[in-house]
């Protein structure tokens, strides 16, 4: 197994051997794989990490939707090798139990996510019949879709990673990625008179919420009343944190399927649980 390392800025050698270490005793402990090589980047801050991430979409002619621009690490396998690219300046906000939480994420996804055809996901048939019932441009389902599809592959490294005992970290991880943020509520607020930015507002706390739902089922804590979430959603109408919860909590039910049917279940939940519901007369009523 070969870590590529790359840096762009200027990044301590400490962080940078801190970095690579971790990474390497994951993808050990995480084998038997079959990955071999896996190209990191590491980013000295925010802008520079972007400005790559979109000359490299330009370059495979992908379509940012910019819906992961505040991201501490990603992944991707668009040349059929792993990268990981890595924001330094946001990873050293973080203590070093959530530094190390945030590069293992990464690693699993290598080990899981690590070729092209993860990331190119056909739009479920209940998605796009829904997006035409409502009336909707197809970016909506574009972004629905992207969402959920980072969800499902986020539930299913954290699942992976509790599995092969990166416990403490791992639930660490989900509690800080699943927090509200203002940004989430200045999002929520500017949405309340547009369904459509309601869905998406609501789909990107799926998103959030999918680590969570892993570590949850893994800590044999499951609440079906979703009383572990229930606190950082307050700001949701009570119908919707409801729907919100038992579609995220539902990806706990999906063992046994690959990350294709799991993406195609999704959207077939948030469709019937979410979407209806937010273009309803009922939802409509209610917000008068």
């Amino acid at each position: 197994m070969e870590i590529i390392l790359q840096r762009f800025g200027r990044i301590p050698d400490e962080s940078i051997e801190e970095i690579k270490t971790t990474m390497e005793d994951c993808y050990l402990r995480l084998g038997p794989h079959e990955l071999e090589i896996v190209n990191v980047i590491v980013f000295e801050d925010s802008s520079r990490m972007a400005a790559h991430a979109s000359q490299e979409q330009n370059a495979f002619g992908i379509q940012s939707s910019g819906l992961d621009e505040e991201f501490v690490a990603t992944h991707e396998a668009w040349t059929g090798i792993p990268r990981i690219m890595i924001c330094y300046e946001r990873l050293r906000e973080f203590n070093a139990l959530l530094r190390k939480a945030v590069l293992r994420h990464e690693v699993a996804h290598s080990v899981l996510h690590g070729s092209p055809e993860y990331y190119i996901f056909a739009v479920p048939r209940s998605l796009a019949e829904a997006t035409q019932e409502y009336g909707l441009p197809r970016t909506v389902a574009v972004n629905t879709l992207y969402l959920i599809s980072i969800g499902v592959k986020d539930y299913e490294a954290t699942k992976f990673l509790l599995d092969h005992e990166f416990t403490e970290d791992q639930i660490a991880y989900s509690l800080q990625f699943s927090k509200t943020s203002k940004e989430d509520l200045d999002a929520w607020n500017l949405s309340k008179s547009d369904p459509k930015k309601e869905l998406l507002c609501l789909v990107s706390r799926f998103k959030d919420l999918a680590c969570f739902a892993a570590a949850s089922s893994y800590q044999g804590r499951r609440d079906t009343e979703g009383e572990n979430f229930k606190k950082d959603l307050e700001y949701l109408p009570e119908s919707l944190r409801k729907r919100l919860i038992e579609t995220s909590l539902a990806l706990t039910e999906m063992e046994g399927c690959n990350t294709f049917a799991k993406v195609e279940l999704a959207a077939d939940l948030i469709v019937s649980r979410l979407m209806d519901y937010i273009f309803s007369a009922e939802h409509i009523k209610n917000k008068r």
